[in-house]
């Protein structure tokens, strides 16, 4: 049995919905501004981000603030080689323990955001003639919230795009401006080409010089499991790895009827068959290649969650981020 499932849903009559699509009229609710259908037809992608990180905040999820770099943020417990002069002799008095005092800058988390710009990412769905957004449309709603969140607490968040190679980089700052920056970046971005995951985690592991949180992006088809190797470094560095795996209500359903043409959105496949045939074959095969999904990023030690493009995204969302930061001293 493959890593993957065997079959992709078809890209016949599933065009992308585009991010400068027109803008939607503003519910009057703030929920129903979460339906999928609706935040994913706002053209703003920075509007977008906000409304997801707002229902983030307001659902109680964490958030730590520090002040500015000069600023006191906490205590930690003194380790071998920590600065000498950082030691609070007050609080050793009190404690009769040895703390070090930190600013900001030294527990500011770089958040680099990994996202999956391969031909997969493009499928927007088609069974019975439904197309909806595509899974690179929900990536870059998912990205652009966790640098929002990540900005809102005072953390440095960059991207990193990546299909056949990594193509777009930029590099975790906690300036004002990098949300336009990274917004922009994300959408430009097209899906297509193959998927370069492994090289690509290979690459942004090796950049960092300090702990930091990875958040990857990726629907996993063709990459595989095996891909997410990687993480398991930046775990052993005292880093935090978070995986979204983002996937078509189509291809974890298979609401398909009749004979079907699948094309391979990566390459040049194309299968033709009997979709009520192959239906129980095709969903045993992604329960396998979801369980081993989850598997490797159990093994690595990263917090996973699965994103349907048909649900809100703030679930998932909450469940990979909620208290997610580096820990002290490698894995938990």
């Amino acid at each position: 049995m493959s890593d993957s499932p065997a079959t992709a849903p078809p890209s016949a009559s599933a065009p992308s919905t585009s991010v400068a699509a027109a803008s939607v009229a503003a519910p009057a609710s703030p929920q129903a501004l979460l339906d999928p259908a609706t935040l994913h037809g706002i053209a703003s992608l920075d509007l977008r981000a906000r409304i997801v990180a707002d229902a983030l905040f307001a659902g109680g999820h964490r958030s730590r603030r520090f002040g500015s770099s000069t600023e006191f943020a906490e205590h930690k417990v003194y380790t071998p080689g920590d600065d000498l002069r950082r030691l609070d002799w007050r609080v050793m008095g009190r404690l009769d323990k040895s703390y070090v005092r930190r600013t900001e800058d030294e527990t500011r988390t770089d958040v680099v955001i990994v996202v999956d710009t391969s031909g997969s990412m493009a499928y927007a769905g088609g069974a019975r003639g439904k197309a909806t957004h595509s899974k690179l449309d929900v990536a870059r709603t998912l990205a652009a919230a966790t640098a929002t969140i990540a900005l809102h607490q005072q953390d440095a968040p960059g991207v990193s795009l990546f299909a056949g190679h990594e193509h777009a980089t930029l590099p975790p700052r906690g300036r004002t401006d990098t949300l336009a920056q990274l917004g922009d970046l994300l959408v430009h971005a097209e899906a297509k080409g193959t998927s370069a995951l492994a090289s690509t985690l290979d690459a942004v592991t090796g950049r960092l010089r300090k702990k930091a949180v990875v958040v990857v992006i990726t629907d996993l088809i063709d990459a595989g499991p095996e891909a997410l190797s990687a993480l398991s470094v930046l775990r052993r560095r005292g880093g935090e790895a978070i995986v979204l795996q983002v996937l078509h209500d189509d291809e974890l359903d298979f609401p398909f009827d009749g004979v079907v043409k699948f094309e391979d959105l990566e390459g040049d496949r194309e299968v033709q068959v009997d979709a009520p045939l192959v239906r129980k074959a095709y969903l045993d095969e992604l329960a396998a290649f979801l369980r081993a999904c989850e598997g490797a990023c159990t093994a690595s030690d990263a917090r996973y969650a699965l994103v349907r493009t048909g649900e809100s995204v703030v679930g998932p969302l909450a469940i990979a981020l909620d208290g997610a930061q580096p820990s002290a001293g490698g894995r938990r």
